[in-house]
């Protein structure tokens, strides 16, 4: 960096750096193009050093090869990991797309089952708060796994009074609007 400040002048190109000064200006603007990215583009910690590391070789092999002239190697840099973090960001959103479409999209980490029973449970419990009492009561024996047999002795009522709660309580919850907007039809068509 000395050596660059004192033979160059600013508007003049750099002279070619040596290994000593590539570290001195990598451990300087480094942790400055990291947190630039961050806070500018919104990019996470990973995507911002991945960005930062790949400007920073790109520069050192420029520095190395002869007749490569950088004027200002800050701005280079700058430019560049904004280039390739924005080019990143680009391959991202179209291999999104594909790996859906192909069936390559892997889940990273199965869900804890305990928590995703708990939410099922409560989501559930929100949606019976919509019915009758006797309907709740019949949807919550469905649940259970009781046929409409073991359900009617069980509520001392008729297998078709509870067939007919059970429809009844059905097209209730279907009315709630988490999921009224997933079974509604658009007007004019009529299924065959």
């Amino acid at each position: 960096m000395e050596r660059m400040k004192k033979g160059c002048d600013r508007g003049a190109p750099a002279c070619p750096l040596t290994a000593a000064q590539l570290e001195t200006f990598y451990a300087a603007e480094y942790p400055k193009l990291v947190k630039w990215l961050m806070l500018l583009f919104g990019a996470s910690m990973e995507e911002a050093e991945d960005a930062a590391q790949k400007a920073m070789m790109d520069f050192a092999q420029r520095c190395g090869s002869a007749g490569a002239r950088i004027r200002n190697p800050a701005g280079y840099v700058r430019q560049a990991a904004t280039h390739f973090f924005v080019k990143e960001r680009q391959r991202d959103r179209k291999r999104l797309p594909h790996e859906i479409r192909g069936g390559y999209l892997v889940a990273d980490a199965q869900p804890d089952p305990e928590l995703t029973a708990l939410e099922d449970g409560q989501y559930v419990e929100r949606l019976l708060e919509f019915v009758t009492p006797i309907q709740r009561d019949v949807l919550r024996l469905v649940m259970e796994g009781l046929s409409t047999r073991e359900i009617a002795g069980e509520l001392h009522k008729s297998d078709e009074n509870i067939r007919q709660h059970l429809k009844n309580g059905r097209d209730r919850i279907k009315l709630h609007p988490d999921l009224a907007r997933l079974t509604s039809r658009k007007p004019g068509k009529r299924e065959a």
